[in-house]
């Protein structure tokens, strides 16, 4: 087996920068919620306007937080990296500013804060049983997906946001390769909001889009394809896929999932996989796209779905994760189908696989 590939240099760390690195760990939780409210309460964006710095006194007098609050907070900002004092005064450093204007790591934060972080505890349970044992901080359900519709409304747009923003990139350039095959009807298993299938519906006029779903997450996607403007030219198939005796209806050019199969568990992916089998046209090809940890061009792209897996174990279902490659590409097999095409480093970190 290749070995797999990693950002870690840590047989080049001196010995005293890895245990550096190692009492932040043992501190990990604290430097995220301290990093949470020193944004929340504004004190990294303040900074940020005053590049010149501003004394503790300055700092307060807009925000409304004690100062006893405040002091301990920029302390643990500077052990943190976010902001640095020099002379009595303080200011953001380069990390504090990615943390409060990247777009991605706002959505990553506020995803860990308001769906993951209360039921992170839960890791070791969800590990021993296969059940999702901080999902009970969200709510009394068996799995995240049944319910997305019900979340609170911080909860959903954090949620969301999230799983958007990771697709909203790279849809417009894989509808492009979708128009290749001349596909006269197609498939949205997980179809979640319609993004996709209306991607599809806007660049392709004599498509017709099946779109496969819970009822709570269709209706969401009705009312949005209906604002677009595409009545008459999308069909709702309420389903649980993983009722794996009840077929598929209809036969397809093409069967689309996104992001979609990581929520399941290795053996539901097989089972999946065959259930879509039996619901291809003869020419039809599956189109999957993923993306896989191992394929990562960035440490950071990396580590965010290696921990991404996490929020499968405690909060979304205690069975799927973000995938390496190579154990996805065995599921295919496993389930009787042939990978025919894989594309990597679409809009940087997806994957798409042409499976048949």
């Amino acid at each position: 087996m290749n070995k797999k590939h990693s950002f870690f240099k840590d047989s080049e760390y001196h010995a005293f920068t890895a245990l550096e690195k190692a009492h932040f760990l043992s501190y990990a939780p604290y430097a995220f919620q301290a990093s949470v409210l020193l944004r929340d309460y504004g004190v990294l964006n303040h900074l940020n306007q005053h590049t010149n710095g501003l004394e503790f006194e300055q700092l307060h007098a807009p925000l409304s937080i004690s100062k006893y609050g405040l002091r301990i907070l920029l302390e643990a900002g500077i052990g943190i990296g976010l902001l640095t004092e020099n002379e009595d005064k303080y200011l953001i450093t380069k990390t504090g500013t990615m943390f409060i204007t990247d777009a991605m790591v706002k959505i990553n934060t506020s995803f860990m804060r308001d769906i993951c972080y209360e039921g992170a505890g839960k890791l070791k349970e969800s590990i021993e049983t296969g059940k999702p044992a901080g999902l009970p901080y969200l709510g009394p359900w068996k799995t995240i997906y049944e319910v997305l519709s019900k979340l609170t409304p911080l909860q959903s747009k954090s949620w969301f946001d999230f799983d958007n923003f990771y697709s909203d990139s790279v849809f417009p350039i894989i509808v492009q390769q979708v128009q290749a095959y001349k596909p006269k009807n197609i498939i949205d298993i997980g179809a979640n909001t319609g993004k996709f299938s209306i991607q599809c519906l806007q660049h392709m006029p004599d498509i017709q889009m099946h779109l496969l779903d819970y009822p709570g997450q269709l209706a969401m996607a009705e009312k949005n394809i209906h604002a677009a403007g595409f009545e008459g030219r999308y069909h709702l198939i309420p389903n649980n896929i993983l009722e794996f005796e009840k077929e598929i209806t209809g036969k397809f050019d093409i069967i689309w999932m996104s992001q979609f199969l990581d929520c399941f568990s290795d053996d539901e992916i097989i089972g999946i996989l065959k259930k879509c089998k039996k619901a291809l046209n003869p020419s039809g090809v599956i189109l999957v796209n993923e993306t896989f940890w191992d394929k990562q061009p960035f440490h950071a792209a990396m580590y965010s779905l290696q921990m991404t897996s996490l929020y499968f174990t405690t909060q979304a279902n205690g069975n799927s994760q973000m995938y390496d490659s190579r154990v996805f590409l065995k599921l295919i097999e496993a389930s009787g189908l042939t990978t025919l095409k894989e594309v990597h480093q679409i809009a940087t970190t997806h994957s798409l696989l042409t499976i048949q």
